[in-house]
């Protein structure tokens, strides 16, 4: 007769045993033969008690095996440590395997993609708040993603020049071609195409010790998830904003690096761009789907604040280079037919990304995912799905 009492029993055994079995194992080599034996032996007594017909003994048989187990086994150094290293390696390794194959965090580098999204960007401020002071600060930057830094001049020169910065999205300003001081990409840039009457840095302006250069809030790039998975079921499409591998592209771009930009135009498209026109043409016409498209050759904005789209504009006659210089260019309207495994890769920020009007098409081995919803800053007026 069916008993709930004896099928309760019987099934914490058989857990009991598998949890034991699974620690007999991790040290069944290492045992002696006729320890290992007679542990078997036991293992083969309890098994039997399970199945048998009566379960009046069967807690005491667990119990006995249990005794001989921890009395027999070597006893694990520092358990809880290792216990606690085995769930973080366990953790590790899923993270590791959903970025791989799943969502890959990204972080936007440059300002390429305004106003849609945003790499390290600056603001001017006077000087730091209550918030920006002691352990604050750190509670300040993980809500808003917001820094107060302050640039000053330690020793009286020239600027010398402008260099890479050693953190993504900073340039150096370089005084008496020694001294290097960490400026955000955009202040930089307008320090070195501006006049010193202007309150710009320009190369072989002059500066004096304790001359503050700088100071603001830095905030930091949009940070992304991208979807590893979903273009092993669909083409990429027109519109989507998208992640992609420079490298053996070639051109103006550093090799082996992510960047981010718009896709404008797939396999067998012909894109133009036309210096008074600020559409997308693709095989003839205006691009108006996705939305998106429409939205940026009529300067809207995204989201409330932000600039207007600047359209999108045939590479311009005169840029200026990473440190300041001017690099020119003609001008023409641009015509782009892409053949088999060519996309287009273009910013929304046209008047200032270096994209596929500079170096070229992105072949389709080097595409990565597309952008898909931005998860910090939790202020950011951006934060959501990205569009």
């Amino acid at each position: 007769m069916f008993s709930i009492h004896d099928y309760l029993l019987r099934r914490r055994a058989r857990k009991a045993m598998k949890a034991m079995r699974a620690t007999f194992r991790l040290y069944e080599d290492t045992l002696p033969n006729d320890t290992r034996l007679a542990l078997v032996e036991r293992f083969d007594d309890l098994n039997d008690a399970i199945n048998g017909q009566s379960v009046n003994d069967l807690d005491d048989v667990v119990k006995t095996l249990q005794e001989e187990l921890t009395a027999t086994l070597p006893k694990p150094r520092w358990p809880m440590a290792t216990e606690w290293f085995d769930v973080i390696v366990s953790a590790l390794a899923v993270a590791f395997c959903f970025r791989a194959y799943y969502y890959e965090p990204f972080r936007i580098p440059t300002g390429s993609m305004q106003p849609t999204l945003y790499g390290v960007h600056a603001e001017p401020a006077d000087g730091p708040s209550t918030w920006d002071k002691g352990p604050l600060s750190y509670l300040k930057w993980a809500v808003t993603g917001k820094t107060y830094e302050e640039a000053r001049v330690h020793v009286s020169g020239v600027v010398t020049g402008y260099g890479p910065g050693t953190k993504p999205g900073y340039i150096s300003l370089i005084v008496n071609g020694r001294d290097r001081y960490e400026l955000p990409d955009d202040v930089a840039q307008t320090f070195a195409k501006t006049a010193p009457s202007q309150g710009g840095l320009p190369i072989g302006t002059r500066v004096t010790a304790g001359q503050v250069l700088w100071r603001g809030y830095v905030k930091s790039g949009d940070f992304l998830f991208v979807n590893r998975w979903i273009w092993n079921f669909r083409h990429p499409r027109l519109g989507e904003t998208i992640v992609f591998s420079t490298r053996g592209i070639g051109g103006e771009l550093p090799d082996n690096q992510h960047y981010i930009k718009r896709l404008c135009g797939r396999p067998g498209d012909t894109v133009e761009l036309k210096p008074d026109d600020p559409h997308l043409y693709v095989n003839g016409a205006p691009a108006t789907n996705p939305n998106r498209l429409e939205e940026i050759a009529r300067h809207a904005k995204p989201w409330d604040g932000a600039p207007p789209y600047p359209g999108y504009k045939p590479k311009p006659t005169v840029v200026a280079g990473p440190r300041g210089e001017r690099i020119d260019l003609p001008g023409d309207a641009q015509t782009f037919t892409l053949g088999p495994g060519e996309y287009l890769a273009l910013g929304d920020n046209s008047d200032n990304s270096l994209d596929s009007r500079y170096w070229g098409k992105v072949p389709a081995k080097n595409l990565l995912g597309p952008a898909t919803f931005v998860h910090w800053p939790f202020t950011s007026p951006r934060w959501g799905n990205i569009r």
